[in-house]
């Protein structure tokens, strides 16, 4: 048996970094299209790793065969986001 579960437990241990990487998998999810280098590109595959306090993202693009740090992904906009980010500002 367990004891309680911390209130915090749930959190991302940085929000940013959790909603960019999520972005990403759920472009691989749906077959959309990112940005490296200004270039569109469709994900291959995701791999995360704990690095001390942090967790960190390799991204594989499709014909390329490195892994390239999430933080050099964009997320391309798709027209109802822009849609509902105007919206909501």
């Amino acid at each position: 048996m367990t004891g309680p579960i911390a209130a915090n437990q749930d959190q991302p241990l940085n929000p940013s970094t959790f909603k960019h990487q999520a972005l990403l998998l759920k472009s691989m999810h749906c077959c959309r299209p990112v940005l490296h280098n200004g270039l569109k590109h469709y994900i291959q595959g995701l791999t995360s790793n704990v690095s001390g306090c942090d967790i960190t993202m390799l991204v594989y693009l499709t014909g390329k065969p490195d892994g390239i740090d999430s933080s050099l992904i964009e997320i391309m906009t798709t027209p109802q986001q822009a849609t509902e980010e105007t919206h909501h500002a």
